[in-house]
């Protein structure tokens, strides 16, 4: 009776639908726009602006140039060794600028929170980066990673800056994931 509730009901409660995880990678241009929206700073044509548009291309996506009529493909062909390695390059690059206003207001809003212990810290960091579903492992990499560092203290300006380094750190580390790469 085109009824909508009952088409989205049984196809989020299919077995097909939640084992598809993983099964599409992000597009180059995907990765592109998504770190930008999040790191911010690109709302409007400024100097750099021709760089941060070739990008795609530099991971295997030349926008204007799809590789046949059909246009783009999706899944594996997405990641080699090259373009995996620019995709988490390029995103480091952006999570890792405190200058960015996107990164900025994710550091206010991860102390507004009031976090201190590492898997307080990485849990806060996932959520407000997605949020992002993790693997315990993966998870617990990264709290391993942040716990060399001790707690993290947000009551000196000192103490602000080194909580700041960190965050930043554990940021590239996020963006180098399966889970935010493939997502």
């Amino acid at each position: 009776n085109y009824d909508m509730r009952s088409t989205l009901r049984v196809l989020f409660n299919s077995d097909f639908f939640k084992n598809a995880r993983f099964s599409k990678i992000k597009s180059p241009a995907e990765v592109v726009v998504g770190t930008l929206r999040m790191v911010g700073g690109a709302e409007f044509p400024a100097p750099g602006i021709g760089d941060l548009s070739r990008q795609p291309g530099y991971m295997g996506q030349d926008l204007l140039n799809p590789p046949s009529v059909e246009g783009w493909h999706t899944g594996a062909e997405w990641i080699n060794s090259g373009s995996l390695m620019q995709r988490v390059n390029f995103t480091a690059d952006l999570v890792g600028d405190v200058n960015r206003p996107g990164i900025k207001d994710l550091i206010a809003r991860l102390k507004a929170q009031g976090g201190r212990t590492p898997a307080e810290i990485v849990d806060g960091c996932l959520d407000l980066m997605g949020p992002l579903d993790m693997s315990d492992n993966s998870r617990q990499g990264l709290i391993g990673f942040v716990e060399d560092g001790g707690d993290f203290s947000w009551d000196s300006d000192e103490q602000v800056q080194a909580s700041t380094t960190r965050v930043l750190e554990l940021l590239q580390l996020i963006v180098a994931t399966r889970e935010y790469q493939y997502a």
